[in-house]
């Protein structure tokens, strides 16, 4: 139920005028659990597979074993650069 509320928030925050085609990255923090929910998992939870007017991503990490935060922020990064080549 709290990934059906999340999903439903999620998708009204996207909604918002300032938000418009802003790349969205979802850190899937505590990977380093058993009973962690798997990103494929996340993404039909939150129904991530109908956002179509951005670029998103699903980034496994742990904040505790420092892992999936360094290749999360490297593609917002790409992200943002590929934008920049558009506008200019």
């Amino acid at each position: 139920r709290r990934m059906e509320e999340t999903g439903i928030e999620l998708s009204q925050l996207l909604e918002e005028e300032k938000l418009a085609g802003v790349p969205l990255l979802i850190l899937a923090n505590k990977q380093d659990l058993l009973n962690a929910l798997p990103p494929d998992e996340i993404s039909i939870g939150l129904d991530l597979t109908c956002i179509r007017d951005r670029a998103w991503h699903i980034q496994a990490c742990s904040a505790k074993g420092g892992f999936g935060l360094q290749e999360g922020m490297e593609w917002v990064v790409e992200q943002v650069e590929d934008g920049e080549d558009t506008t200019s």
